[in-house]
């Protein structure tokens, strides 16, 4: 890894989740996932979003990473922790008026992801187009 561009621990897991930066502070490459990292493991699984070179935002919850880049219009590229392997992707729908009536992830923290009890991922994505948050809800089983 070159530099770290964003990081998420989890103290309860002891998970800690590294993406490296890319081609500047603002796009992030491959992501590092390292569990029982204070008790000394330095293993990885790394994967590399799909969102490509335009990637610039992760965040974690439970089992999966949600990232998402400058131009995708509010898409979100889902991968598993375990393995990296790619879950899917959410795309925004025809309430929220489509990808034409969404912008770009522009910020550096611009998604968050929440696990409920029941299961369910909550990711809320920023979107300053049309002045609104968008929220994706989704249940992996």
């Amino acid at each position: 890894m070159r530099s770290i561009g964003r990081v998420y621990y989890d103290s309860d897991r002891d998970l800690l989740v590294a993406a490296e930066e890319a081609s500047d502070m603002r796009h992030i490459g491959r992501v590092f996932v390292c569990r029982n990292y204070l008790k000394g493991n330095r293993e990885a699984t790394v994967f590399t979003t799909g969102a490509g070179r335009n990637a610039a935002c992760i965040a974690v919850a439970g089992d999966y990473a949600f990232t998402g880049g400058w131009q995708a219009r509010g898409k979100i590229w889902v991968n598993r922790l375990s393995d990296g392997k790619p879950m899917g992707t959410f795309d925004p729908g025809p309430t929220v008026g489509g990808v034409d009536s969404t912008g770009w992830i522009d910020i550096l923290t611009g998604i968050t992801a929440y696990r409920r009890r029941n299961g369910e991922y909550l990711v809320f994505v920023e979107d300053d187009y049309r002045g609104k948050a968008l929220l994706y809800r989704w249940k992996d089983r």
